[in-house]
């Protein structure tokens, strides 16, 4: 599926929901495309082809059903995903990542 990545990096193994349809769970980036070459990530302004699987155990989620073409496509954090960045790719991250990440929190209620 073709996206904009407006905000942040995507990155293949990133979990993705929807919170406008009550946090469904779409799947996880299994691949990017950009100009029809593979690539492990992108960053805001990139537009790319996304593939997602479904979450393991459960039932595929369908656009059209479950998520539509206006809707925004978030990556899923946790406080276990939050601790990893601090820990492992703080150097990686850049200030505006940072910030998107707490804006990330207030929209999944993390403490």
């Amino acid at each position: 599926m073709g996206v904009m990545v407006e905000n942040g990096i995507v990155k293949v193994g990133t979990p993705i929901c929807v919170p406008s349809k009550e946090f469904v769970d779409i799947g996880i980036v299994t691949s990017i495309e950009s100009n029809h070459k593979q690539i492990e990530s992108a960053r805001k302004g990139q537009e790319i082809c996304i593939k997602l699987d479904p979450i393991p155990g459960e039932s595929p989620k369908m656009f059209g059903r479950h998520f539509e073409a206006d809707d925004m496509l978030v990556s899923k954090i946790s406080r276990q995903s939050i601790d990893a960045c601090k820990d492992y790719f703080r150097d990686d991250l850049i200030k505006a990542d940072w910030a998107l990440m707490v804006e990330l929190k207030k929209l999944f209620q993390i403490l």
